[in-house]
Protein backbone atom coordinates (compact mmCIF):
# COMPACT_ATOMS: atom_id res chain seq x y z
CA UNK A 1 0.00 0.00 0.00
CA UNK A 2 1.34 3.43 -0.90
CA UNK A 3 0.87 6.66 1.02
CA UNK A 4 -0.67 9.75 -0.52
CA UNK A 5 -0.64 13.32 0.76
CA UNK A 6 -3.67 15.56 0.20
CA UNK A 7 -3.21 19.20 1.17
CA UNK A 8 -6.15 21.64 1.00
CA UNK A 9 -5.86 25.41 0.63
CA UNK A 10 -8.62 28.03 0.52
CA UNK A 11 -8.35 30.78 -2.09
CA UNK A 12 -10.15 33.92 -0.97
CA UNK A 13 -10.50 37.39 -2.43
CA UNK A 14 -7.33 39.45 -2.16
CA UNK A 15 -5.01 36.51 -2.79
CA UNK A 16 -3.68 35.38 -6.12
CA UNK A 17 -4.10 31.88 -7.48
CA UNK A 18 -0.43 31.64 -8.48
CA UNK A 19 0.76 32.61 -4.99
CA UNK A 20 -1.63 30.17 -3.31
CA UNK A 21 -0.47 27.33 -5.57
CA UNK A 22 3.23 28.19 -5.17
CA UNK A 23 3.06 28.20 -1.36
CA UNK A 24 0.81 25.14 -1.36
CA UNK A 25 3.21 23.19 -3.56
CA UNK A 26 6.11 23.93 -1.23
CA UNK A 27 4.14 22.79 1.80
CA UNK A 28 2.76 19.70 0.06
CA UNK A 29 6.26 18.69 -1.08
CA UNK A 30 7.46 19.07 2.52
CA UNK A 31 4.60 16.83 3.74
CA UNK A 32 5.44 14.24 1.07
CA UNK A 33 9.10 14.25 2.07
CA UNK A 34 8.29 14.00 5.80
CA UNK A 35 5.80 11.18 5.42
CA UNK A 36 7.58 9.18 2.73
CA UNK A 37 4.44 9.31 0.58
CA UNK A 38 4.50 8.17 -3.03
CA UNK A 39 2.12 10.82 -4.39
CA UNK A 40 0.87 14.26 -3.49
CA UNK A 41 -2.24 16.26 -4.30
CA UNK A 42 -2.92 19.94 -3.69
CA UNK A 43 -6.60 20.87 -3.58
CA UNK A 44 -7.33 24.59 -3.92
CA UNK A 45 -10.87 25.59 -3.00
CA UNK A 46 -11.63 28.83 -4.87
CA UNK A 47 -13.95 30.92 -2.68
CA UNK A 48 -13.62 34.14 -4.68
CA UNK A 49 -16.90 35.75 -5.65
CA UNK A 50 -17.71 36.41 -9.28
CA UNK A 51 -15.70 33.50 -10.71
CA UNK A 52 -17.42 30.97 -12.96
CA UNK A 53 -17.09 27.24 -12.45
CA UNK A 54 -14.99 27.06 -15.62
CA UNK A 55 -12.50 29.43 -13.98
CA UNK A 56 -12.55 27.57 -10.67
CA UNK A 57 -12.17 23.97 -11.81
CA UNK A 58 -8.91 22.81 -13.37
CA UNK A 59 -6.29 20.10 -13.04
CA UNK A 60 -2.58 20.30 -13.69
CA UNK A 61 0.59 18.48 -12.82
CA UNK A 62 3.37 20.35 -11.06
CA UNK A 63 6.92 19.27 -10.30
CA UNK A 64 8.87 20.58 -7.34
CA UNK A 65 12.41 19.15 -7.14
CA UNK A 66 11.88 15.39 -7.51
CA UNK A 67 8.27 15.51 -6.38
CA UNK A 68 5.26 15.35 -8.70
CA UNK A 69 2.09 16.93 -7.33
CA UNK A 70 -1.38 17.04 -8.87
CA UNK A 71 -3.09 20.41 -8.41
Amino acid sequence: MSKHVIDCKALRSGRGLATTIEKGLQQTAWYIDRSGAALGHLLVVDQREGKSWDERIFRREARLAKTSITV
